[in-house]
């Protein structure tokens, strides 16, 4: 039997669709993959010249490129360069939009391509507020489109094999969680339209890196077999400021799961994150550590409680799940997407939207409880 072919539209020619567009023409074969493939069938930038572009970079990749497989099997032979987003929606030969756009464009872009009939895959953070987010639900599921925020660490290996430990019941339940992304980026030196820069493009790290301590937060503690608590909030914010635009450097927030644990995380501007240890789940029996960087760690311990302490866990141990080679991690993402949309789903279980609503709760919370120059900003729900 043939594997289910989505054929995808890419919103907007940046770095980052750049990447998703590549892991779309990688052999699925090469991450065990058989039952679905990917086919660019269009797009869209702000000329036609830019969209040939990319096109073109796509059809000419370098020698060993692993994704020059896809140009050299017919992944790209009906790809169309259309000179606005509009052609893209619009384009018939096209299942599923994939926006690429900067933070405070995702609401449009996603709801023009709904209401065009386009299932979605959008970047995260998926919108700038719950208004919006909550817009764009409610308009998937009026029109019964699949709707999914691009979170591609849910989909890597690593982050199976983590769910697999805690379903077991070796760690016992959680007692506190912590999770950080931090890298030391030089503002001073971006200029003033920098994405990190511009309050205008949600600016600053909380929105831009808390997408990825809360996919921690969200796998190890809201997904944990003992959680029951599904609406977990903010109880403690705190936002340091950069004072040439506003924008926060680092933001920190605690999150109770009622009945459960606290969680504190942490974006940061300022300093690199520790490389042996960016989210860390401690429970009765053990400790879940998982290396950096938080966007796509390879490797997880398991780590004993202090002599002291009698528990299970008698011995370290240490647990390496990369991404299979060739793969730079979006291929996941996709795969999933493909398979929701040829099964009639209109979300992902693994990445459901209600838990994006979850984490876009807290980012809302962190922003309007803090002093920076985003506080105050609103989305465009209903525009």
């Amino acid at each position: 039997m043939s594997p289910y072919t989505l054929r995808w539209g890419i919103i907007a020619t940046g770095k980052i669709s750049g990447q998703f567009a590549r892991d779309l023409l990688v052999d699925p074969s090469s991450r065990e993959v058989s039952d679905v493939s990917h086919q660019i069938t269009a797009v869209g930038s702000r000329s036609v010249e830019s969209a040939q572009k990319f096109i073109d970079g796509l059809k000419n990749p370098a020698e060993g490129d692993s994704w020059g497989w896809g140009a050299k099997n017919g992944k790209l032979d009906r790809v169309k360069a259309h000179g606005s987003y509009d052609g893209v929606y619009n384009d018939p030969n096209v299942d599923a939009i994939y926006v690429g756009t900067p933070h405070n464009l995702h609401y449009k872009n996603t709801k023009d391509a709904l209401l065009a009939g386009k299932h979605v895959l959008c970047e995260k953070p998926f919108t700038i507020d719950i208004e919006e987010l909550e817009d764009l639900v409610a308009i998937a599921r009026e029109k019964k489109l699949f709707l999914m925020e691009a979170v591609w660490t849910r989909f890597h290996p690593i982050a199976y094999a983590v769910e697999e430990v805690l379903k077991s019941g070796k760690l016992g339940k959680p007692k506190r969680f912590a999770a950080d992304f931090s890298m030391e980026y030089d503002l001073d030196s971006k200029p003033d339209s920098n994405r990190f820069v511009d309050p205008a493009l949600g600016g600053g790290s909380l929105l831009d890196m808390g997408p990825y301590p809360s996919v921690w937060a969200m796998l190890l503690v809201h997904r944990n077999p003992h959680n029951k608590d599904q609406n977990p909030k903010v109880v403690s914010s705190y936002q340091s400021i950069y004072k040439r635009s506003g924008v926060d450097l680092d933001s920190r927030w605690i999150v109770e799961w009622e009945g459960l644990c606290r969680g504190q995380l942490v974006t940061d501007l300022t300093s690199p994150g520790l490389r042996e240890n960016t989210a860390a789940l401690q429970c009765e029996e053990g400790d879940l550590i998982i290396e950096y960087p938080p966007q796509k760690p390879e490797t997880f311990h398991i780590i004993p409680r202090p002599d002291r302490y009698l528990a299970s866990v008698k011995e370290k141990t240490t647990h390496h799940h990369p991404v299979h080679a060739g793969n730079h991690g979006m291929s996941y993402e996709a795969d999933e997407v493909a398979r929701c949309i040829r099964d009639g789903k209109t979300e992902s279980e693994r990445m459901p939207l209600e838990e994006s609503k979850v984490v876009q709760r807290w980012f809302d919370s962190v922003r309007k409880n803090g002093n920076s120059s985003t506080k105050e900003m609103k989305g465009t729900a209903g525009q």
